[in-house]
């Protein structure tokens, strides 16, 4: 009975070609992972800023449509509340990150 117990205590560590094994798997899968997550956040941000893009052009017609005046500037659109001050900062920031959505 005790013999079986040390075999179970010694069967329950890992060795250290065991342990290197594991971390070069890991270490693989991290320099595969790591390109992908990059231009998945650049595409995320694209879709995000033409989204917000999207949107203010909505709310311009929508002002043109309730005032019958067309939007001579973006802040007539936030202090109308149509727009929010984070959203037209979107905006701008997308705008000049491409200039030709």
């Amino acid at each position: 009975m005790k013999k079986s117990k040390k075999w179970l205590k010694k069967a329950r560590a890992f060795t250290l070609v065991e342990v290197m094994v594991v971390l070069l798997i890991i270490g693989v899968l991290v320099i595969i992972l790591v390109p992908n997550v990059g231009t998945a956040k650049d595409t995320a941000d694209k879709r995000s800023g033409k989204a917000v893009v999207q949107l203010v052009n909505n709310q311009k017609m929508l002002y043109e449509v309730e005032t019958g005046n067309s939007v001579v500037d973006l802040d007539e659109l936030v202090d109308g509340k149509y727009i929010t001050t984070e959203q037209l900062k979107a905006y701008n920031d997308y705008l000049a990150k491409y200039p030709n959505p």
